[in-house]
């Protein structure tokens, strides 16, 4: 029988990931199977501390059966997110818990690696738009997204490109994408957040897939400021778009969440920032940057530790750029590094 977790636990695994803590664990055993809420508006938690809200457009009426608890033969008890299309053109269904920053808040000083796996069901599907999403939020805006179409087959991250955007990423534009899972199977996802270096990986652990990628702007857990990038909201969702005669449900089970001081191996390295190096650093009156690959330099954005753009140059996509630092206070920036081939960010020491 599966167990769930819902204090702080130290666990040991194999020596390659190092120290790691498990911060909260759901493999919804404990729950009935049936209807999993009957409150779809999201005002009232519903089993175990979590959320349902649906979103229809047309003059359908939302079901409670659009989240349930379902049997299976192989993995117990898992949660089942709208099986069967209902009289709605288009449906949204969200299923999400706001306390994730409780059990982050909890973690030994120097776990900053925030990883997050789960196991879904690659049911195949012809249909065209039916997307599932596992999504991660700070207290303002999205942190990263995990994207699942059905019709395609095909998984991707997407993180948010400036501060303040809310909306869900497909991550099309982003490396993080894994083209093909294997159909009508179990597999696991693993998601990172390395708080401490800006980057965010993704794992597909079953076939030898990690791929990573600097964030879109520095991240920040010492709170306050503009800015603060604490994990606080888990979010799963999964509709279909305009009318199709059959929609597939989406089938979740093992939510990990847990806080580790290590990442992933990775078997492709695609990072941005490693290609470029910037001196002096320390500096003073100005710093050169520049790489040897002839990375083309679009524009350099400099952010102080509050998240704050305080300072931006545009470059002439050379593979090197003088930036003026006279007018910077001393202090610790992240240079904001945009090219053709990706962003990357360097850390930068004002004397």
């Amino acid at each position: 029988m599966k167990s769930k977790i819902f204090f702080l636990a130290a666990a040991v695994f194999m020596a390659h990931i190092g120290n790691a803590q498990v911060l909260y664990t759901e493999d919804f055993e404990i729950y009935n199977t049936g209807p999993f809420s009957t409150d779809l508006t999201g005002a009232t938690p519903a089993q175990g501390g979590w959320h349902t809200l649906t979103i229809g457009q047309g003059s359908g009426t939302a079901s409670v059966n659009d989240y349930k608890i379902v049997a299976t033969p192989t993995k117990g008890n898992v949660f089942e997110i709208l099986e069967g299309k209902s009289s709605f053109v288009e449906e949204s269904c969200y299923v999400y818990r706001t306390d994730i920053n409780t059990y982050w808040q909890q973690r030994t000083a120097g776990n900053n690696v925030f990883k997050l796996a789960f196991d879904i069901y690659t049911e195949s599907n012809p249909v065209y738009q039916q997307s599932f999403y596992v999504s991660l939020f700070n207290e303002k805006e999205v942190l990263l997204t995990f994207n699942y179409r059905l019709d395609t087959n095909f998984s991707s991250i997407g993180i948010p490109g400036a501060r303040g955007l809310t909306n869900h990423l497909n991550g099309l534009s982003s490396p993080l994408v894994k083209k093909t899972l294997p159909s009508n199977s179990w597999v696991t996802i693993e998601l990172y957040i390395d708080y401490d270096n800006d980057k965010v990986y993704f794992s597909v652990p079953s076939l030898n897939h990690t791929i990573v990628q600097d964030t879109k702007f520095p991240l920040f857990l010492t709170g306050g400021g503009d800015h603060d990038d604490n994990p606080v909201k888990l979010e799963i969702a999964y509709g279909y778009h305009y009318s199709f005669t059959t929609v597939m449900g989406m089938k979740i089970d093992n939510i990990n969440l847990s806080a580790q001081n290590t990442v992933p191996a990775l078997n492709i390295n695609e990072f941005v920032s490693e290609k470029f190096n910037i001196f002096p650093n320390p500096a003073t009156d100005a710093v050169t940057i520049t790489n040897n690959e002839n990375i083309g330099i679009k524009e350099i954005a400099v952010y102080d530790l509050n998240g704050k753009i305080v300072k931006s140059q545009k470059g002439k996509k050379e593979n090197e750029i003088l930036l003026n630092t006279e007018d910077l206070n001393s202090g610790t920036y992240f240079l904001h590094i945009v090219t053709d081939e990706g962003r990357g960010f360097k850390k930068l020491i004002k004397k």
